[in-house]
């Protein structure tokens, strides 16, 4: 687009997309290293789906964008071109500087008023070390106090005077989805017209939505789904009671930590069709509004959105679904937190996990720092060094003990802060 800024990331990815379509190089593996075939892309003149995002009324194509991880202005304007209308960002993204680039782009692309903006404030002050019964360690008033000042520095980010969704960012125990001062807030936001809908996220899924189900306050769920959930019959069962009561549910982590797996014992690379396959069977769940695909590049930005138009199983889609052993290759971390109680130590296996998952399949590493951060003291990497052997074990397919030794090596590398 004119007058929109490049990075070196936005002229590289150009450039290989570039080449990538010439007749030269027309194999997608001498690039990207995935596969044989080529990445799906939506058909020319398609349209994509629409569904409605529970009680708020917004009616949204089924693929969104998931901002988070992307570098690239350029994928925002081109995102838009596609027919992609919501941005979901957070105020901790890159530091902030996740939510400027949305801004800018929007700003320059002149579609505020086309598009659906989300972002998200984190509370401040919880100790985590009791698991689901975290502690308040500020009054309401001071958490409600920072989380206004949090937000207010996001408007200014995003240079808007308004955002579509706000969420309470994050809120992974009963405490947090009920703070006190995180829902003053966001009232008094709401009230004041900066926040048209208010929305919780969260990394345990079946807690949130049953705890929001109690409260007359939140308009949208944002909770992770793939296919490593499909035989939880009762979490499946909760999402659909929350989309009848009138619940704008959007769908996150929806390809399992990604097609890129940096090290063997993560598995072999996937190839495109298997991402297009996993994106299909949550959009499968018509309870689910939309999902917020997180991507970097413009091929993946083709990839997943080449799903919004047809949710029909191509053959190979097909066939990696019904390969039994994809589940367990996933490596995904549930949070289920039922290894916990596994460890001497009582650590924080979960967020361990998590931070794991943005270091190495998602490359973010300053989210990965933060995410160790955030573990109560005594509870986290460094409760892990005088183990010979982890005794915790995953009631799923997570290697739990050989993931803590990778994030040992990244600290002791000091490819992660401690």
């Amino acid at each position: 687009m004119k007058n929109t800024p490049w990075n070196r990331r936005d002229f590289i990815s150009r450039v290989a997309g570039s080449l990538a379509a010439s007749p030269i190089l027309k194999r997608p593996d001498f690039l990207f290293g995935q596969s044989t075939k080529s990445a799906p892309k939506m058909e020319p003149n398609a349209k994509p789906i629409y569904r409605t995002l529970g009680k708020t009324g917004i009616s949204l194509p089924v693929v969104s964008m998931g901002v988070m991880n992307a570098d690239v202005p350029g994928l925002i304007p081109r995102s838009y071109e596609l027919g992609i209308r919501h941005f979901d960002t957070a105020a901790r993204y890159q530091q902030g500087r996740n939510e400027e680039m949305v801004g800018r782009m929007i700003k320059e692309m002149g579609v505020r008023d086309k598009v659906i903006i989300s972002t998200k404030v984190l509370p401040p002050g919880w100790s985590r070390d009791r698991g689901e019964m975290a502690l308040p360690t500020h009054s309401a008033a001071e958490v409600k106090a920072r989380f206004l000042e949090v937000f207010d520095g996001s408007l200014k980010r995003l240079q808007m005077d308004y955002v579509d969704i706000l969420y309470n960012h994050s809120a992974d125990s009963e405490a947090e989805v009920h703070s006190e001062g995180a829902l003053e807030a966001m009232a008094e936001l709401k009230k004041a017209g900066k926040a048209r809908f208010l929305g919780v996220s969260s990394h345990k899924p079946d807690m949130a939505l049953k705890e929001a189900m109690k409260m007359d306050v939140y308009d949208v769920v944002l909770i992770p789904l793939n296919f490593t959930k499909a035989n939880d019959a009762e979490f499946l069962k909760t999402i659909n009671e929350a989309a009848k009561r009138g619940f704008g549910l959007v769908a996150m982590k929806t390809q399992a930590g990604g097609a890129v797996k940096p090290d063997p014992k993560l598995g072999k690379p996937l190839t495109p069709a298997s991402q297009t396959a996993l994106l299909k069977w949550v959009l499968h769940h018509e309870s689910i509004a939309t999902a917020i695909p997180g991507f970097t590049t413009y091929e993946q930005l083709e990839q997943n959105f080449s799903v919004a138009s047809n949710l029909a199983y191509s053959t190979e889609e097909q066939e990696f679904l019904s390969d039994k052993s994809a589940v367990a290759s996933a490596q995904f971390c549930v949070q289920c937190s039922e290894c916990r109680g596994d460890c001497p130590e009582g650590v924080d296996i979960p967020r361990l996990m998590r931070s794991h998952m943005y270091a190495v399949q998602y490359g973010n590493y300053a989210l990965a720092e933060e995410t160790l951060a955030s573990i109560a003291r005594g509870k986290g990497l460094a409760a892990c060094k005088d183990c010979e052997s982890c005794r915790a074990t995953c009631r799923n397919s997570v290697n739990i003990a050989m993931k803590i030794e990778h994030l040992k090596t990244l600290t002791a590398n000091r490819v992660l802060a401690a």
